[in-house]
């Protein structure tokens, strides 16, 4: 055996030894990031929340597990809507369009609000007309993407509360787009031929 093989393989230790202890420390400040930034979102009634450093941010979202458990009630309340945004799987799984999905989220959690237009929001954080005609025609209700557009329209500062309410109304839209004509009896029985749980993501966003 070669002194050179041998280096490898005492370098290959050090550095497997090293890789451990930095996910362990990793793990550590993430779980202390978390348990800070959930607090805020529960304090807030928040669903996203950013912590920045000099290099990056750290995120943390609330995600939802969707699941369909009586895909026949859908079919007999929604008919053709059902058929045409929900695909069946040969392994008894539905794979479901993104913005239905999102509509019949919000549905089931009543995380939908139209007490505050958008436009209303964007002019108290100080757009021109001009640039809240063109932003309302691009915000999505989804953190990440409405913040860096209202990023590039100079806006600044925390604005995590204003983004929810801008993610609520468009809840509600989607909400009233597939559902706006259904009885509060249909209502509920779409809820109860679905299932959301909601889980915790976590990540951090920097220059590779």
């Amino acid at each position: 055996m070669t002194d050179e093989l041998v280096a490898l393989v005492d370098e290959a230790i050090e550095l497997d030894r090293r890789t451990k202890v930095d996910k362990k420390r990793l793990d550590e400040i993430k779980a202390q990031l978390t348990t800070h930034a959930t607090a805020e979102m529960d304090n807030k009634n928040l669903k996203y929340y950013q912590i920045f450093g000099y290099n990056g941010r750290f995120n943390v979202a609330w995600k939802e597990k969707f699941e369909i458990d009586r895909y026949s009630v859908l079919q007999s309340t929604l008919g053709d809507l059902a058929e045409g945004k929900i695909a069946k799987k040969e392994d008894i799984k539905y794979d479901v369009e993104a913005k239905f999905k999102a509509a019949l989220i919000a549905l089931y959690k009543d995380d939908y609000v139209n007490a505050i237009p958008p436009s209303h929001i964007l002019q108290g954080l100080g757009l021109t007309d001009a640039q809240i005609r063109a932003a309302s025609k691009k915000l999505k209700g989804d953190y990440i993407s409405d913040k860096k557009l209202l990023e590039s329209l100079g806006v600044t500062g925390e604005i995590e509360e204003e983004l929810d309410v801008i993610r609520q109304y468009k809840n509600w839209e989607a909400v009233n787009r597939f559902f706006g004509d259904l009885s509060e009896e249909q209502l509920t029985e779409i809820k109860r031929a679905i299932f959301v749980e909601d889980s915790i993501a976590v990540g951090l966003d920097y220059e590779k």
